[in-house]
């Protein structure tokens, strides 16, 4: 027997049903996506490795959001890459659950993968993944265990009918629970695969975001040192290093890397130990594209395309493209304005607030569904809340930190860039006029709020129309946990803009500026 070998380990996260290097916004070829990540895949997938996804994988690019109104027509297009690269292990994201339990099982039914999710378990047994972890043998001998776990943050955002009867069980206390029963089996190394991150830096182990449970990451490593491999998601960092004796990687999203750990290990005291590892990260960007996944969806890619350039209406003004997303929100761009309408003739509610996704694009002069698609992003629907005069200060103080002051500039604070992009965790309002003065202390910026014309006194009362993430708390939005609920509206928000263009045909908004930032 050879006295060394070694075991790779490959794996993707975040990958929102980017499949093939293009953006669905115009066309255009990307440095990302899995068309990219297959040709890395074959150039580094060995006899003994093991090929792993870590979830927020059936969401989030238009392709998905067609897929899954033409779910009956077409097979699941993830599942086909996915089986076409023999990936051997599925651990669900948050964002998998966005179109249903019936969508994620169908997916995970078509997949050749073995699904692994030991935290998330369903009463009514209408959603159940293959294992809560796997023993993986390779061909030389060495076992590895492979234990899959989802953030248990879940219920925090996601609309009620889509998690119906499922139990989120704390990561934390279920890898325990595992560790221990791995102990009666012989592994050579132990690798948790986690849909979650840090939330302590990776070096100081300070706290860098509120610990709400979200990202446990940080404490897995704390608790449990005998884990040798940690792969994560959900942040969508890109992260590739050792700590405290564990690898650990994170792979971005939407295709950008592939994660790559080697262990090597020597035969000692007769039996295989881990000698040294390496853990590093492949760019997609610089490879040449697999022309196969092409092949292999273009049967559901090519209806995408001609179902997104279907015309809707026109904006004679041509004053909805976004060309500078900060200014976008430092002054509040028209299709904000657009948004919050359509919000408020949907809801019939006295005030909106809607945020801008990380990356938009706007409306052309002429609009497609495409521009809807890329310019709202998220599979949410509308919630309308009865809010007091007080928490509706409080929201405003939340959203007014995301400015900060750099050298005389005003400019986004840092916290929602790292560790995690979440521009989107900005909210602008219509139907109220506020003035947010950046010079003040957080939590004191709020120096004049009307509505009507009127000061907003604490005991007010209004109705206020938001998106189901953001009505839950998402984003650190806690006064929105314990309002009353008014009335949910179960319709996709680019559905309803999507109506709303239909219906208009022409679009002319109007540049209300009623929200003021002094710096």
């Amino acid at each position: 027997m050879t006295s060394e070998t070694d075991i790779r380990i490959l794996t993707t996260s975040d990958t929102h049903g980017s499949l093939l290097n293009v953006n669905y916004a115009n066309n255009e070829t990307t440095g990302y996506g899995m068309s990219l990540i297959s040709t890395l895949i074959k150039e580094n997938r060995t006899e003994n490795s093991v090929l792993i996804d870590c979830g927020d994988t059936i969401q989030g690019s238009p392709l998905m959001y067609f897929h899954q109104l033409n779910r009956e027509k077409y097979e699941n297009p993830v599942s086909t890459v996915f089986n076409h690269l023999k990936y051997d292990y599925f651990i669900p994201g948050n964002h998998d659950f966005n179109y249903g339990k019936s969508y994620l099982e169908s997916f995970t039914n078509q997949l050749n993968a073995t699904s692994l999710c030991a935290n998330i378990v369903d009463s009514e047994k209408l959603l159940t993944f293959d294992k809560e972890y796997a023993i993986h043998s390779f061909s030389n001998g060495i076992q590895i265990a492979v234990i899959g776990l989802t953030t248990d943050y879940i219920p925090n955002w996601e609309r009620p009918l889509n998690i119906e009867g499922l139990q989120f069980i704390s990561p934390i206390k279920k890898l325990e629970l595992i560790l221990e029963e791995i102990k009666k089996v012989k592994v050579h190394a132990i690798v948790v695969v986690y849909h979650g991150g840090f939330e302590k830096d990776l070096d100081t182990f300070l706290p860098y975001v509120q610990d709400t449970g979200e990202n446990v990451g940080s404490k897995m490593l704390e608790m449990f040192p005998q884990i040798n491999c940690l792969l994560t998601g959900h942040q969508h960092r890109s992260i590739s290093k050792k700590v405290r004796d564990t690898s650990i990687i994170q792979p971005a999203s939407n295709g950008r890397v592939l994660g790559v750990i080697d262990l090597h290990f020597m035969f000692h005291d007769n039996d295989w130990k881990i000698s040294k590892t390496n853990e590093f990260l492949l760019p997609a960007k610089d490879v040449v594209a697999d022309s196969k996944i092409y092949e292999l969806i273009k049967d559901v890619h090519e209806p995408c395309n001609i179902f997104l350039d279907e015309p809707i209406g026109t904006v004679p003004n041509n004053d909805l493209q976004v060309t500078n997303l900060f200014l976008a929100r430092l002054q509040k761009h028209k299709i904000v304005t657009f948004i919050n309408e359509v919000q408020l003739e949907a809801s019939k509610a006295m005030i909106s607030a809607t945020s801008l996704g990380n990356d938009i694009t706007g409306f052309n002069e002429n609009i497609t569904i495409r521009n809807v698609l890329s310019t709202y992003v998220y599979p949410n629907t509308l919630t309308v809340l009865k809010i007091d005069g007080l928490n509706l200060r409080f929201a405003l103080e939340r959203n007014a930190e995301y400015f900060t002051i750099v050298d005389g500039e005003v400019t986004f604070s840092p916290k929602y860039s790292y560790p995690k992009m979440e521009h989107y965790n900005y909210d602008m309002f219509d139907g109220i006029y506020y003035t947010i003065d950046v010079t003040r202390p957080v939590s004191s910026r709020i120096t004049s709020l009307k509505y009507g014309g009127f000061a907003v006194k604490d005991n007010d009362v209004f109705t206020l129309v938001l998106n189901n993430y953001r009505a839950s708390g998402g984003g650190e939005f806690e006064m929105y946990q314990h309002l009353e609920l008014v009335k949910e509206i179960q319709l996709d928000i680019s559905e309803l803009m999507v109506e709303f263009i239909r219906t208009r045909k022409t679009l002319r908004i109007q540049d209300i500026q009623n929200i003021k930032v002094e710096f």
